[in-house]
């Protein structure tokens, strides 16, 4: 059994999903997903409730990533895989406008690191995943990514952020290899992707590479041989209450892979999702065996962790999400994430 990915040697410990451009529900229907300053602060670091002064960190890293943006007729595409909507390459360039939008998302992260005790904070950026609807056969899907990928080194090289943002690297964002050959092949595709990411530097540094597969996704257990440098496993727990943290957890330290935990809004209001968030956290507290037999070690403290906690709601009551609402309300769960992030045992 492998362990979990050393958190000394892991590019990442604490990943924050942070959602932009849109999400495109069942119906067509496209919501608007974006961050402002504010919005990140209380990602950043925790306050003290008593003295109002910071008292420690939150996440270490956070991904930007969609998975809808709008053509220029307001008509949603998908930049996961799709085989209705895919996203073209001008819908592609629309979403690396949205991650440079002033006073939004990448800027209000530098904006809001500023603002706190930090001195600078690492990013990650998903690419697009090439539909080959959209971009034929796999030279020119992998051609289509590196040239937006190095679009976006060019655009970021151009930004006053050394010092607050770190570009760590990229994430393929296909939750699994969905064109296994021999047409299309997803493998090939990622290996080549991944090699160019490895062949890139900033501020000195090999650019890495990252990917959060879910449970029995196809290849989710090969990632070392694509070429990334971390992958986490998606539970899906939270989601499904058939599916096993446990389970999951065990295959993750099987693999030398990072746990991802997730959540959503229904924590501040559905007793029964806001067990299943707490589920993650014991078990990440305890380690544990899956109803297999088969052992893992305590996540809190041995892995590296990606946080999925569901993007922006807008409803009568305004914009929501889930972690900014738990602050917001004065919710004891956000102090509980904070130790629990922190690697502090609970009470």
């Amino acid at each position: 059994m492998a362990p979990y990915p050393s958190l000394g040697k892991s590019p990442i410990d604490q990943l924050f999903l942070a959602y932009t451009g849109y999400s495109i529900g069942t119906d067509g229907t496209p919501h608007y997903q974006f961050w402002e300053c504010t919005d990140f602060l209380p990602l950043l670091f925790h306050t003290d409730p008593v003295t109002g002064l910071a008292d420690g960190g939150m996440f270490t890293d956070f991904l930007f990533l969609a998975l809808g943006i709008l053509n220029p007729s307001g008509e949603g595409r998908f930049l996961a895989r799709s085989d209705k909507a895919p996203a073209g390459w001008n819908e592609w360039l629309r979403y690396m406008d949205e991650l440079f939008l002033g006073d939004r998302n990448l800027d209000a992260l530098c904006q809001a690191v500023r603002c706190s005790p930090l001195s600078r904070t690492n990013v990650w950026v998903a690419l697009p995943y090439p539909n080959p609807q959209q971009f034929g056969d796999d030279a020119y899907r992998i051609e289509a990514v590196i040239e937006w990928m190095c679009l976006f080194l060019t655009r970021w090289a151009k930004k006053p952020w050394d010092d607050c943002l770190c570009l760590k690297g990229f994430y393929w964002l296909q939750e699994s290899l969905y064109f296994q050959g021999p047409k299309h092949d997803d493998r090939q595709v990622i290996r080549a992707v991944n090699d160019a990411i490895h062949g890139c530097t900033h501020a000195g540094r090999m650019l890495r590479s990252i990917w959060i597969p879910y449970q029995q996704a196809a290849g989710w257990n090969e990632w070392a041989q694509l070429g990334f440098d971390l992958a986490f496993l998606q539970p899906n727990y939270y989601f499904n209450p058939k599916k096993s943290v446990d389970a999951s957890a065990a295959a993750s330290e099987a693999a030398g892979m990072g746990v991802e935990i997730e959540f959503d809004l229904g924590v501040t209001y559905d007793r029964e999702k806001r067990e299943r968030l707490l589920a993650y956290l014991r078990a990440g507290a305890s380690g544990g065996t899956d109803g297999h037999g088969n052992a893992f070690g305590p996540f809190q403290y041995d892995a590296p962790l990606a946080w999925y906690t569901g993007g922006w709601f807008f409803g009568k009551n305004g914009r929501k999400q889930a972690l900014v609402s738990l602050y917001q309300s004065g919710d004891p769960l956000y102090d509980e994430l904070f130790s629990f992030l922190n690697g502090i045992a609970p009470p």
